[in-house]
């Protein structure tokens, strides 16, 4: 997917333009609290919102763990292994008992997330 270009004129705060600049990002106007971990722009809005936490419900059984909830497009990462969500719970499968580390990511509106998994042998 190829980014827009936008065009934006550089001000004094007199009103006085010094120049006009072109590129591929949208430039938002924040206080200093904003930043890139836990906010992002609502596109539609061009407001700057808050990133929502990931809630979700995480369950084992064997060496398999089951998270349902997850919103539809999330990136998911374990043991090397990355798949996206759609709308049915996500079931990773590992192949020996052990503690494992699921990354979550990819959803601009959400945190990204780090799981601790305990599977065991059934």
């Amino acid at each position: 997917m190829e980014d827009d270009v936008y065009f934006y004129a550089l001000a004094m705060s007199d009103g006085r333009i010094r120049g006009v600049t072109t590129g591929p990002y949208l430039y938002v106007r924040c206080d200093e609290t904003v930043n890139d971990v836990t906010h992002y722009v609502n596109v539609a809005t061009g407001e700057i919102q808050l990133k929502q936490s990931l809630e979700f419900e995480l369950s084992t059984d064997g060496l398999t763990a089951t998270l349902s909830g997850l919103p539809v497009g999330l990136t998911a990462e374990a043991n090397g292994v990355e798949t996206n969500t759609d709308d049915e719970p996500l079931v990773i499968a590992f192949d020996i008992p052990g503690t494992y580390s699921v990354r979550l990511s990819g959803l601009v509106e959400y945190m990204d997330h780090q799981v601790e998994v305990t599977v065991v042998d059934s």
